[in-house]
């Protein structure tokens, strides 16, 4: 027999680990004689951002129309909805939600919803989350199901996970699939490995529960699963740890653990949040064909990681990072003036010249990658899919 839900066991309290906040419950929320038991529309939560609302959230909660009707939902907004992974909550400061949250609000109007199902997903019941993952993520179709059945257009829903929440955005594509539903876009950031191993039976992320299936691969063989299961799979710097400037970061805020337990992992959210920002910044580098195609494609002949991946590639994408923020090669810097050289004494006209023809130079180059992005970001903001609607289904 659970635990009841009341029991002082099944608190969810927050503690830091390494300066990260990391939740915490003295017993695991399932079906087993010790467990608490799962109350999936308060251990679930659906929480609404938008422009009119960056830092209160408005909880939706799924059937209930007049929640729906009196929140800043917009039908006529795309709608980014994310889950977080183990020992994370959608409310963490600094965590993945809030982040990203932050960057498409930033970009323009969005409906974010964070999928807070932290109680599910508390250290130390690894194990017990992985059982849970098919509850939370049936409950998730099923909000998803409501959402447009009320009259939200499927093709403007991007479902991004992290590490657990990719592979319930996996299996909640599939589970929607049997209700004749098929979603636009999933996006898995650095999908899970522990217990998912090889053929295991828990593994749920494919390139069939949606349209376009993107994956990200930054931590592999440790936390995150280095296997190739989307559409197109990215691997920056290799795709496994240490990702450049883990060590020498986690080192400068004295967090040796996480060295090996959680920068890599986390460089997967980080670099797709910079990606919101600035879908230009990724560019790939080479592509090799999967196992699941047998020739790379690369759209249009311009391949990037993150936000701005043209959802006709298909292969696995290979790039370099930079070792600090941004870790975009082709960011753009916060000002739209180029750096100029730092230079007090000048002394012959040829090295001035040559100064000048450099700057010239740094400024053109510039201009190209501004143009390129506006030209991106465009397209992105007439479909936050691009060519959602011309997705070959292979």
């Amino acid at each position: 027999m659970v635990l009841p839900s009341t029991s002082t066991l099944c608190n969810v309290f927050t503690f830091l680990l390494a300066g990260s906040p990391i939740f915490y419950s003295a017993a695991p929320r399932g079906s087993c004689s010790s467990c608490c038991a799962i109350r999936e529309r308060e251990d679930i939560k659906f929480l609404l951002y938008t422009r009119k609302n960056r830092n209160a959230a408005q909880q939706l909660q799924l059937s209930d129309d007049v929640r729906l009707a009196r929140s800043n939902f917009n039908f006529n907004y795309p709608l980014a909805i994310y889950l977080h992974g183990f020992s994370e909550s959608a409310s963490g400061e600094k965590q993945s939600s809030q982040e990203l949250k932050d960057a498409f609000l930033r970009r323009g109007n969005y409906n974010v919803i964070l999928v807070d199902w932290s109680a599910m997903v508390a250290v130390p019941w690894y194990s017990s989350a992985v059982e849970n993952l098919p509850i939370a993520a049936r409950y998730l179709a099923r909000f998803l199901r409501y959402l447009v059945s009320s009259g939200y257009a499927v093709k403007h829903i991007h479902l991004i996970g992290f590490s657990l929440g990719a592979e319930v955005a996996g299996f909640a594509g599939k589970q929607l699939q049997e209700w004749g539903i098929k979603l636009t876009r999933i996006t898995a950031l650095d999908p899970a490995l522990p217990l998912f191993e090889g053929n295991s039976s828990n593994r749920r992320l494919s390139s069939s529960d949606a349209r376009f299936v993107d994956v990200i691969h930054t931590d592999g063989g440790i936390l995150g699963n280095p296997t190739a299961m989307g559409h197109a799979d990215f691997y920056p710097n290799g795709g496994r740890p240490l990702q450049p400037g883990c060590a020498k970061q986690e080192i400068a805020n004295n967090r040796w653990l996480n060295i090996i337990i959680g920068c890599s992992h986390q460089r997967a959210w980080e670099y797709f949040v910079e990606s919101i920002r600035q879908p230009l910044a990724f560019p790939v580098e080479r592509c090799e064909p999967s196992q699941h195609f047998g020739s790379c494609r690369d759209g249009n002949g311009r391949a990037y990681m993150g936000y701005g991946a043209d959802p006709r590639l298909r292969g696995n994408f290979y790039l370099e990072t930079n070792d600090a923020k941004p870790f975009g090669r082709l960011s753009q810097p916060s000002s739209s003036m180029p750096q100029l050289p730092i230079t007090y004494k000048m002394p012959n006209a040829s090295r001035e010249s040559a100064q000048l023809q450099q700057q010239q130079q740094q400024q053109q180059q510039q201009q190209r990658r501004q143009q390129q992005q506006q030209e991106l970001e465009q397209q992105l903001e007439d479909d936050n899919n691009m060519l959602s609607n011309n997705i070959a289904l292979t």
